[in-house]
């Protein structure tokens, strides 16, 4: 495949079209040098393609929205669900009378014509296999239910999710159409800005299959849901957060839109902002104002039409006003024309929604509003604004995305693997994370849900900010968009680390109130020794994408006091092993020697190394690779059991909570990230694959009939699974390592993509598969890996996989 020149240097970077789809490594000069747009890949015809018909379609939900916006789901059966838009995590969150329609007859004055809603009840009255107590995906909405009690919605539909792009397939036999969508917000690698637009594209496809002309019609539909807050009911158009809500007609050249407000709210307001439908059509005919479905039904399923009522008022205390487009056309036999509606949103007041309870310490300011901001509100004023800019340059967002897509889907990769790399790519877009005003990105460990009973009601982010631990294992962000990931780094180092070197490993916003140094902040109750490791090891992750030596000068005083903190506090003699309190993302303190954090020692103080070799101090680095040489030999000499590597621990001292004689699947962590960033072996490789397949013959599992999964439960009795520990040989304590009788899919990718590194590609692929087979759509949907909280951040150790194939 040719190399791509420079678009800024003309030099040729060592990055390339398609090099996601081999073992290389991803490096070039800088972010802004790369063009993503002059890639040429060559794309094979027809690649295969997952449908998801029938049953599988119950729990599809992707959602579609830019980092750091907020997101609305299309899911399996045509409906939008999940509208996440308005700076709250809600998963059951729904706003009614928002959709999609289709209008058709003969050109003949005596033909009934054939109206309906774009969403499908097949599955809607039928029991479905139970899914894992911790999944509510497969939910129908009420309003979604009523909506085709109504009005006649089609029979069927197929659904194909290539991240980040959805595409759905209408059946009806009443109707004369071929009918499709594709639907998609712009997602362009390397093009932070371009991937965070508030808005969802939608073209809506429609073809003549008749050997005569029809006249034909597509509608969309869209509330005004402008002041919601994104939990309290609404039923129809009556809710206790509306009022004064009012749609103006707008026309912009060839686009005609509706723009959404409300005269009720002050500009500082958690709901102020704005809301807009569009499409690219002169002809379209519109309602910008009604309330009831009869209402717009009577005109739509008429005419294929709408009134082109232009009303303004706004509405009475407790409601709101729909709005809706219509583009007519005529369809000669055998002709396709496809409409662009645009849904866009923009709600620039994010405030600090969510419990920072443990975070606060002593500030007693339970009512105080901290601001946050979303990144997106310095670029645009309006919803409007949003849509202007996309349909200005619409061609290249659409063909730099469908790029994106091609680029990591053509490929012989199997299937099973480039969807664990792609699906857990949303988790970016998610809810669970946000771009501040601020210009730094953050994010939850997952979204509250099923899974998050700690929480008051599944509401809100989960666990925040930042927590060093979990984001351990993501590299989707640092890969797509390292712009972004730098910002991290940046609040580590820069913001949250206490002058004696450590990191709590949770943020507190806004930054400029007093770090949470002086106080327990849970999960676990002391700084994370783990998070504190991968912090290096991020840092110097960032500085192998950018090469930039000035942005390492900044960092490396803050890194180097990181592992001078762990020389005096945890590893005093610099032996290279840590025994004492290792505070983890299991959520408690394990103790005595690991491979699970003494790994993460061993490459820290590989990476450290070479960054203290870039920036001139060869002491420093002969120091690391000394205490790493007497680390090396002395997890080597003590935790090998012929098998895998297990945890020495005095369990007189330390009786709960440890693993000792156990399998545990993250115990070559370090190893995994060793891999990614090219830093050899920490371990005698022989014994490393040895290890990786121990865990998978000792903790995979074919069924799990019988076992009980504590304290939650993500899989069912016929899944298959890998568990985070178990005791082969016996030895099991009475009170073990949290966690260990779960399934969580961020260690199942680390593992899976450990077995690829080690060049164990059938094990591997074992792991992979039955993996995404519990996210297939039947039970759980494939674009929500669910931990503690949905679309949580873990799962991003999916992208190794890539790497590692």
């Amino acid at each position: 495949m040719p190399l791509v020149k420079c678009a800024a240097c003309r030099r040729s970077p060592t990055i390339w079209p398609g090099n996601f789809l081999r073992r290389q490594s991803i490096t070039f000069h800088s972010p802004a040098c790369f063009n993503w747009c002059e890639a040429n890949v060559p794309v094979p015809s027809p690649r295969p393609r997952r449908v998801h018909r029938g049953e599988y379609l119950r729990a599809v939900a992707m959602p579609l929205g830019g980092i750091g916006t907020g997101t609305i789901a299309l899911c399996g059966d045509g409906s939008l669900r999940q509208w996440q838009i308005h700076n709250q995590v809600n998963h059951l969150a729904c706003i009614p009378h928002s959709f999609f329609a289709v209008w058709a007859r003969r050109p003949r004055a005596d033909e009934v014509p054939v109206a309906r809603i774009l969403q499908s009840r097949a599955l809607y009255d039928t029991k479905g296999p139970d899914p894992p107590p911790t999944s509510n995906d497969h939910l129908v909405p009420p309003a979604h239910r009523s909506l085709l009690k109504r009005l006649p919605g089609v029979e069927a539909t197929e659904f194909v999710g290539e991240y980040p792009v959805a595409e759905l397939t209408y059946h009806d036999p009443a109707l004369p159409l071929r009918v499709s969508m594709q639907a998609f917000n712009p997602f362009i690698p390397l093009n932070s800005k371009d991937s965070a637009l508030p808005a969802i594209i939608f073209n809506l496809s429609l073809s003549n299959a008749t050997d005569h002309v029809l006249l034909a019609s597509a509608a969309s539909t869209l509330q005004n849901a402008v002041g919601w807050d994104g939990v309290i009911p609404i039923f129809d158009t009556k809710c206790s957060a509306y009022g004064g809500n009012f749609n103006s007609l707008i026309r912009l050249g060839a686009l005609t839109g509706v723009s959404m407000g409300t005269a009720r709210l002050p500009e500082d307001d958690d709901g102020y902002g704005s809301m807009a439908l569009a499409t690219l059509s002169p002809d379209a005919t519109y309602l910008t104002q009604w309330d009831r479905l009869d209402t717009f039904w009577s005109e739509f399923g008429a005419s294929g039409r709408l009134s082109n009522g232009a009303d303004t008022t706004p509405s009475v205390a407790g409601r709101t006003w729909n709005a809706a487009l219509a583009v007519p056309m005529t369809l000669a036999p055998g002709e396709a024309r496809t409409i662009t509606f645009i849904i866009a949103w923009h709600f620039p007041n994010h405030y600090v929604n969510y419990s920072q309870r443990n975070l606060l310490g002593n500030i007693d300011d339970a009512k105080s509003k901290f601001w946050i901001g979303n990144q997106y509100g310095h670029w645009f004023g309006s919803a409007l604004e949003v849509v202007n800019y996309i349909q200005s340059d619409i061609e290249r967002l659409s063909a730099q995305t469908l790029l994106a897509r091609d680029v990591f889907h053509d490929t012989t990769l199997p299937p099973a693997l480039v969807d664990a790399v792609t699906s857990q790519m949303s988790i970016i877009r998610s809810p669970t994370c946000f771009w501040a005003g601020d210009g730094r990105f953050y994010g939850f460990e997952g979204c509250a849900g099923l899974s998050t009973p700690h929480t008051i009601e599944p509401i809100g982010g989960c666990c925040p900010l930042n927590c060093t631990h979990v984001w351990n294992y993501e590299m989707s962000l640092a890969r797509l968009f390292p712009d972004l990931e730098r910002t991290m780094r940046d609040i580590e180092w820069n913001i949250q680390q206490h002058p004696s070197g450590y990191l709590p490993h949770r943020v507190l916003l806004p930054t400029y109130l007093p770090r949470p140094w002086d106080r327990d902040i849970d999960g676990p109750k002391h700084p994370a020794l783990d998070g504190l490791l991968g912090a290096i090891l991020k840092t110097y992750r960032e500085y192998r994408a950018c090469g930039d030596d000035t942005w390492l000068a900044r960092l490396w005083p803050s890194v180097k006091a990181a592992l001078n903190h762990i020389w005096s506090v945890h590893d005093p003699e610099r032996m290279g092993v840590l025994e004492g309190e290792q505070p983890n993302t299991y959520d408690i303190s394990i103790y005595g020697a690991n491979t699970f954090i003494g790994t993460l020692y061993l490459c820290a103080l590989r990476a450290a190394g070479a960054m203290a070799g870039r920036t001139r101090e060869p002491e420093f680095a002969d120091e690391c690779a000394t205490v790493f040489v007497r680390g090396q030999a002395a997890l080597e000499g003590r935790l090998w059991n012929g098998e895998y590597y297990v945890q020495d621990v005095d369990f007189t001292r330390h009786p709960e909570q440890n693993w000792g004689q156990g399998c545990h699947a993250d115990q070559l962590l370090g190893q995994w990230w060793a891999h990614v960033l090219e830093l050899g072996h920490l371990l005698d490789p022989a014994r490393a694959r040895t290890a990786a397949l121990s865990i998978l013959r000792n903790n995979f599992r074919e069924t799990f009939e019988g076992h009980t999964q504590r304290p939650r439960a993500f899989v069912t009795d016929d899944d298959q699974g890998l568990l985070n520990c178990t005791w082969p040989h016996g030895g099991r304590p009475q009170v073990p390592t949290p966690y260990s009788d779960e399934v969580w899919t961020g260690i199942e990718y680390e593992v899976a993509a450990l077995l690829l590194y080690e060049a164990e590609v059938e094990p591997a692929l074992r792991i992979i598969e039955a993996t995404r087979a519990r996210y297939d759509g039947r039970k759980q949907n494939p674009w929500n890996d669910i931990e503690c909280g949905d679309h949580y951040v873990r799962a991003m150790a999916s992208w190794t996989l890539l790497e590692a194939a």
